[in-house]
């Protein structure tokens, strides 16, 4: 019951991120307006924005003009609702100040991966929230796992590495391989997990880079030139990770430590 309830919530939430993703890249105001058909501009109702729901009963088309909806409006309401419950049985453990900060953060890189999905961007003010909510969480007294000290040197050297590295790669590439928000995003992944749990991070968010890749090219829908929405990889990345990876990610750094430090290779 009490997950049903929850589910229902985060769909709610996914709902006004939907709108978020919509009308910032724009530069609209999204706390306030009605939402409006983007073809026809009709004004919708309440009946017409009930999460998922209502996608499904008008079978993905407007009411008034009957023409298609985006399936991206109920994706982003379905991974918001999968995010708030998931976070909830695997979170709210470690205290509710915690799981609240964690949907927040999280719903943040929901935010961030659509509108790189949409328009390829990453938008600093996205990141820039992101960082200062990690900032004044620790500043408060807060712990938070794998990323408790953001300030220490650690994650600060994690930070400019992987910053520089991909800063390296959109130079190399002179701008066609990935973007310069690519770069940002992974040096705020190094500064907030540190080094070591940027790498399983950044890695992941290259094997799902290769994967779409793949299908893309097998279904002859694009070309080894076709561009991809890294940042928004990433962003999902970090969503496993949280909820999944961190296992991983310790083994993983025992097995590199292990090559690096304890094997004897002459």
């Amino acid at each position: 019951m009490w997950y049903s309830f929850i589910f229902i919530l985060g769909l709610i939430a996914g709902s006004f991120v939907g709108v978020i993703i919509h009308r910032l890249p724009k530069g609209e105001q999204f706390i306030s307006g009605r939402s409006r058909c983007p073809d026809c501009g009709h004004a919708l109702q309440w009946h017409d924005l009930v999460p998922v729901f209502s996608f499904l009963v008008l079978l993905g088309r407007c009411r008034y003009c009957r023409n298609k909806i985006s399936w991206s409006y109920p994706a982003i309401e379905l991974c918001s609702g999968i995010i708030v419950a998931v976070s909830f049985l695997f979170l709210l453990p470690f205290g509710l100040a915690y799981w609240l900060f964690w949907v927040f953060i999280l719903e943040l890189l929901l935010i961030l991966a659509f509108i790189d999905l949409r328009h390829f961007i990453l938008v600093d003010s996205v990141m820039a929230v992101i960082l200062a909510a990690f900032a004044g969480y620790e500043i408060l007294g807060g712990r938070v796992a794998g990323a408790d000290q953001i300030f220490s040197f650690g994650n600060i050297a994690g930070a400019i590495f992987w910053f520089i590295v991909f800063l390296l790669i959109w130079t190399l590439s002179d701008g066609k391989g990935i973007g310069l928000g690519d770069a940002k995003l992974a040096g705020l992944v190094g500064l907030i997990f540190g080094f070591w749990n940027s790498v399983f991070i950044l890695y992941l968010a290259v094997i799902i880079g290769v994967a779409a890749g793949l299908i893309i090219i097998l279904s002859r829908r694009g070309s080894l030139k076709t561009k991809l929405p890294f940042g928004a990889f990433i962003s999902f990345s970090v969503i496993f990770f949280t909820f999944f990876g961190r296992d991983f990610s310790e083994r993983m750094v025992e097995f590199f430590k292990y090559l690096l430090f304890k094997v004897n290779l002459f």
